[in-house]
């Protein structure tokens, strides 16, 4: 197991965690991009249109691990160079999603790595004692460490490289007819 430089040893390894789950969903997009499939499959919602394309998945990534660092680790909003990178966020009545067209490979990848950026900058240089200290974001019931957050995130993400295979799948199957 590696570790990622970081001011608290305890953090390290967790850090490289994300950055080994990273480097795994940007290699199978890679793959994707390379295999041919292009922006039709990155929009496409699944056979019924009701499913979250890989373009829509990958910005949620993005989005939900600076939402986890401001909202809910420093109490704040998105700073504005964070808003241009991932403006739209949430889900809809339905627990949907908002559907992502048009976004390209090279912007995904962008926009992962912008917010990947700016997670580590910040995360990276806590004590051990904030890395262990919860936040108690406003307007919710739980509280969270940033431990839990270097958690949570590379389970969330793992899930989504899962959804993204995933959908590889059933986009071929779909197209074999």
């Amino acid at each position: 197991m590696g570790t990622h430089p970081a001011a608290t040893q305890e953090a390290g390894p967790w850090l490289w965690a994300m950055e080994e789950m990273r480097a795994a969903t940007l290699d199978t997009l890679e793959r994707i991009e390379q295999g041919g499939l292009g922006q039709e499959f990155l929009d496409w919602r699944g056979a019924d249109g009701r499913d979250n394309s890989v373009a829509t998945v990958l910005y949620h990534v993005a989005h939900v691990e600076v939402g986890w660092l401001y909202y809910d680790m420093l109490g704040s909003e998105l700073p504005a160079d964070m808003r241009q990178i991932v403006p739209e966020g949430g889900r809809d009545e339905e627990g949907r999603l908002p559907h992502m067209p048009g976004l390209t490979f090279e912007q995904l990848r962008e926009k992962l790595a912008l917010t990947r950026e700016r997670f580590l900058e910040i995360i990276s240089r806590l004590t051990p004692e904030e890395w262990r200290t919860a936040s108690e974001p406003e307007g919710e019931d739980y509280a969270v460490t940033p431990a839990w957050i270097a958690f949570h995130l590379l389970e969330h993400e793992a899930g989504h490289l899962y959804e993204v295979r995933r959908t590889v799948r059933k986009w071929l199957e779909h197209k074999r007819g």
